[in-house]
């Protein structure tokens, strides 16, 4: 078979250009069956929301997650509890799961009590050396900062680099795209433009594939008017579901490495996953059905302190914010006594009205339209949102606990999200803008490969399922 050649262009637009990257803790969970069949958990659709299952299955993914956690190179351990994400059997991830942190066996003491089991999640960070790239050596700077000795897996130290080995991958920066060309129902082709007021020049390909980020993948899409007779591209926008909570252990030293050192250093990294709370079945609340899952931190290294001085306090006595003698007394807490942060990610309900569309007024350098975004999270984010941090609170307060922080889902999406949806895919053409290959159902060779493909959010970081889902699309190209 001939080897095919590919181009690989980067395109920057005013809505991205100088934004620095956020590098997190590349925390990459599969999403499960419950993501691709949302449906079924919901007694009664809420009001306003379009719960719709994946036209795929969490089977037919399954080759494709083990792809995508082989050439990324994912650390782990399947199958240490029911709330994982389900394996085959006999499958193991590529390498071990990174060191506990030291405050594993009292978290998993006090989830036991009522009755959870949180357990180390994977994650895209060696923890031994893999495709030359070393072991984590647990500095303490994953959260926010780039990965001083390259461990940390990302696009440009796996599959790019692989594929500009290849000799047959051309890489182009400092383009704009300014809209895909198509005629007659099929792609042509990008324009695009080298700098600000130039000339306009195409590259003509039989296939053309976006992958610049939901949002902007909507807006490339709106400015190349492709052909949308029921008006569903830019629609759908989902943020994930969010919520923080922190608890100070005035009992508890702070947590370290022990005698043996057999432990993390205090690092950023969150070693723990919770996901007894992906569905909630609770007899009290059966208007909550999918629910979302837990990633917990240290709080002494989630945050270099001075975030401290926003984003933890003392409430709800004392007000959210803190300076001064409160700011102190915070920082010393931090040192003195064992903490624990919780970052909730949860299922969030697709509503037509989230959307994005071309701004009327505000251009960006290229001379294109910005994106707008309008959203709001519906009633139920909200609800399990409190939900769920309760539920983990209440652990944590039985367990010696003082509540530090408490923040649930607001109506508005605040901070930082995951965000997916704007060109759902779908076998109706009438019901979505993709097919099941991430084809444009009415531009024939022009797909998508980001998170804008996704029909629901999912309760989980979305990374490894867009990493997986590439792969299957790649695949099937003709």
């Amino acid at each position: 078979m001939a080897r095919r050649r590919f181009t690989v262009d980067t395109f920057s637009t005013a809505t991205t250009r100088g934004a620095s990257p956020r590098w997190l803790d590349t925390n990459l969970p599969r999403y499960t069956a419950e993501d691709f069949a949302a449906r079924a958990f919901f007694r009664d659709e809420p009001a306003n929301a379009s719960v719709v299952d994946w036209p795929w299955t969490y089977d037919e993914f399954q080759p494709y997650f083990e792809r995508a956690e082989r050439e990324w190179g994912v650390s782990g351990k399947v199958r240490q509890c029911a709330a994982q994400e389900p394996t085959r059997d006999g499958y193991e991830y590529p390498m071990p799961p990174l060191r506990p942190h030291a405050s594993t066996p009292f978290l998993m003491r006090a989830f036991a009590r009522g009755g959870m089991t949180p357990y180390l999640s994977p994650r895209g960070i060696n923890s031994r050396t893999y495709d030359g790239r070393p072991g984590c050596p647990f500095c303490g700077y994953c959260q926010n900062f780039g990965c001083a000795v390259n461990d940390r897996a990302s696009s440009t130290n796996t599959v790019l680099a692989r594929a500009l080995g290849t000799g047959l991958c051309e890489l182009r920066t400092g383009h704009c795209a300014t809209r895909i060309v198509h005629e007659r129902g099929r792609v042509v082709g990008v324009a695009y433009k080298t700098e600000p007021g130039g000339p306009e020049r195409v590259v003509k390909a039989p296939r053309v594939l976006v992958s610049i980020q939901a949002i902007e993948s909507a807006r490339l899409f709106l400015l190349s008017e492709i052909p949308d007779p029921n008006r569903l591209i830019g629609r759908y926008l989902t943020y994930h579901t969010k919520g923080n909570a922190e608890l100070t252990f005035k009992d508890q030293p702070v947590w370290d490495e022990g005698e043996l050192r057999v432990y993390q250093p205090r690092t950023a990294l969150g070693s723990l996953q919770l996901r007894d709370l992906y569905v909630i079945r609770d007899s009290s609340r059966p208007e909550l059905g999918k629910g979302g899952k837990f990633s917990i931190y240290d709080p002494l290294t989630v945050a270099p302190p001075i975030r401290t001085v926003t984003r933890t306090g003392f409430a709800p006595r004392k007000p959210k914010d803190v300076w001064g003698s409160d700011l102190v007394e915070r920082l010393v807490e931090l040192r003195d006594h064992g903490g624990v942060s919780f970052s909730f990610t949860g299922e969030t309900l697709s509503m037509y009205d989230n959307r994005v569309e071309l701004d009327d007024r505000l251009r960006d350098p290229w001379g294109l339209p910005v994106a707008r975004v309008h959203y709001r999270h519906h009633p139920y984010d909200l609800a399990i949102s409190e939900y769920c941090l309760a539920r983990v609170v209440q652990l944590m307060v039985d367990a010696g606990g003082e509540l530090r922080r408490l923040d649930p889902q607001g109506e508005a999406n605040e901070g930082y999200g995951h965000n997916h949806g704007t060109l759902r895919a779908g076998v109706d053409p009438g019901a979505a803008v993709l097919d099941g290959d991430c084809q444009s159902h009415t531009v024939r060779g022009l797909y998508v490969l980001d998170c804008a493909f996704m029909p629901t959010a999912g309760a989980s970081n979305p990374s490894l399922t867009l990493i997986a889902n590439a792969f299957r699309v790649c695949e099937r190209l003709p």
